[in-house]
């Protein structure tokens, strides 16, 4: 009797494990070892001009999202946290809204003011058709040499260790996967 629910308990898992990764399966757009598209954005929150070339030297999270999108709305936060663990000497976050009304992005811009992230208005979609973007949230990971490292879409289960193990290997730390634990910093 405990055979038959051993391998229903594997299988249940095996097919989380695989649903995770069809999440983070291979996306469209610039792809790792590539140079990351240039690019200027506005700053929602303080109406900076942000040039993306300006943060060569530190490791670049870039994410394409919306106010609309659930997974999204996961992700920024766990970002943030990055944002504020690693600052800004050494991670720079990028998240470029993706198709909000400007409603919306009044909104977000009343709530955003004490992140750290740069929340960033891609009105026009052009920052979008240069990274190929058809579906949110997307992330690309460009190092400290404007290489993207990394090249996400989706947010999963999985998502959160995938995005901590591509942040260690960019920057050559360790940095923990636990979301509850309290790292010390080095």
């Amino acid at each position: 009797a405990t055979q038959p629910v051993k391998h229903f308990v594997l299988m249940v898992f095996l097919v989380a494990l695989g649903a995770g990764a069809v999440v983070r399966a291979a996306s469209p757009g610039p792809g790792v070892g590539s140079i990351a598209p240039e690019f200027k954005a506005k700053n929602i929150v303080t109406g900076d001009t942000v040039d993306l070339n300006a943060e060569r030297g530190k490791l670049v999270i870039l994410t394409f999202w919306a106010t609309w999108c659930a997974p999204c709305r996961r992700e920024l936060p766990i970002l943030e946290r990055a944002q504020e663990y690693l600052g800004k000497s050494r991670l720079t976050v990028l998240a470029v809204d993706f198709q909000d009304s400007e409603d919306a992005v009044a909104a977000v811009k009343k709530i955003a003011k004490p992140w750290q992230i740069s929340l960033l208005r891609d009105g026009y979609g052009r920052i979008a058709s240069r990274y190929k973007i058809t579906a949110i949230p997307h992330l690309f990971m460009i190092d400290r040499d404007g290489k993207i490292v990394a090249n996400h879409t989706g947010y999963g289960d999985k998502s959160l260790a995938e995005l901590v193990a591509d942040i260690n290997n960019a920057l050559g730390a360790d940095i923990p996967a636990d979301e509850h634990s309290t790292p010390v910093p080095r």
